[in-house]
């Protein structure tokens, strides 16, 4: 469905000018090397057929009736929303930098993963799936944490837990979507594994060789986790070197939140930093060199940076070409995936 998609939406967003201005940085450095890579006219708002890929297959494929199906389709779309219409407002503003303000960006996502996050409690609730309000560990059979006893404090706790997750997710992805194929190349083997995951704990015989919660209906999630799979496979066809269309936010934003709500209704929340690897050091590597600056600015009144360029991509990216680099980093999402299916084993 993607590869059907894509070569007419790349045609239209060519058409309309709708490029990459990734040359517009914060940093010089950064700015010269997206420069010096030739990629001003590609055109970005890729995640506009991705998310259509994702919800036309989930549509046709799982069943509508299932509420868990219907809370992913709103999150998938919600954050699809968001994600355009900062891409949107870059396109219209001459410096193609400027979309949404963080805070109008960052509330409407908070209240939609809050939103999503409260659904799936009650979806616990109301129709038997307390396995749904319940936290398990990687590794440890037979520990888990229930918010479900603790009332309106167990309610609160999951939702906070959990909406960060989801938010995290998808600012990782964001992060990490900076090199051609590099967040859709890391995403395809946690895709694959969560949607493993998703029909393995909805499959009694499975969840218990497993050593998994039986959650029923998790299985036409893992529908729409294989939607998202095909997608992004039919994506990374556009987007590896040379990159014919980019991701952007209305791509990057949806995608990562569906990273994280796949990991929720599989249960498999503590083992998502093995299973999105890349993401995690992506965004923390940004994190800390924001953290560091403010601290070392604060102590000192001159803020200084841990890393030349952050996120950790850029770092890599001034001494090991751009198709070097997104392969290995490929391959270390990988194994971070594997090491997380191996994690769900050994529960």
């Amino acid at each position: 469905m993607a590869i059907r998609l894509g070569q007419p939406m790349i045609q239209r967003l060519r058409a309309a000018g709708v490029a990459e201005r990734s040359s517009v940085s914060d940093s010089a450095e950064v700015a010269k090397m997206y420069a010096e890579s030739n990629k001003p006219d590609t055109p970005t708002m890729g995640g506009v057929f991705w998310v259509a890929s994702v919800m036309f297959s989930t549509l046709l494929l799982a069943d509508p009736t299932e509420l868990i199906v219907l809370n992913g389709a709103v999150l998938l779309v919600g954050m699809g929303v968001i994600g355009f219409l900062d891409d949107f407002i870059k396109w219209k503003r001459d410096r193609g930098r400027d979309g949404l303000s963080r805070t109008a960006k960052m509330i409407p996502s908070l209240l939609l993963a809050v939103y999503t996050t409260s659904m799936l409690w009650m979806m616990g609730e109301q129709t038997g799936r307390p396995e749904i309000g319940t936290l398990y560990f990687p590794f440890l059979k037979d520990l888990s944490a229930s918010w479900v006893d603790l009332g309106l404090l167990g309610f609160a706790i999951f939702v906070a837990f959990e909406s960060f997750i989801v938010l995290a997710c998808s600012h990782a992805v964001n992060v990490t979507d900076g090199l051609d194929g590099l967040a859709a190349g890391s995403a395809l083997p946690a895709f694959a594994v969560l949607a493993f995951a998703l029909i393995a704990v909805d499959t009694p015989t499975l969840a218990e060789y497993w050593h998994l919660p039986h959650i029923q209906g998790a299985g036409e999630v893992g529908v729409m986790a294989g939607a998202a799979l095909g997608a992004t496979t039919g994506f990374l066809w556009f987007n590896t070197h040379p990159a014919h269309i980019f991701l952007g936010d209305s791509g990057s934003l949806p995608m990562g939140a569906l990273l994280g709500y796949f990991a929720i209704v599989s249960k498999q929340e503590l083992a998502l930093p093995l299973l999105a690897l890349v993401f995690v050091v992506e965004v923390s590597s940004s994190f800390l060199q924001i953290a560091g600056f403010k601290i070392t600015r604060l102590i000192t009144g001159r803020g200084r940076r841990l890393l030349p360029v952050a996120p950790i991509h850029h770092y890599f990216q001034r001494t090991i070409p751009e198709q070097q680099l997104v392969v290995r980093f490929w391959l270390v999402g990988a194994i971070g995936s594997m090491l997380g299916l191996l994690s769900m084993k050994l529960r």
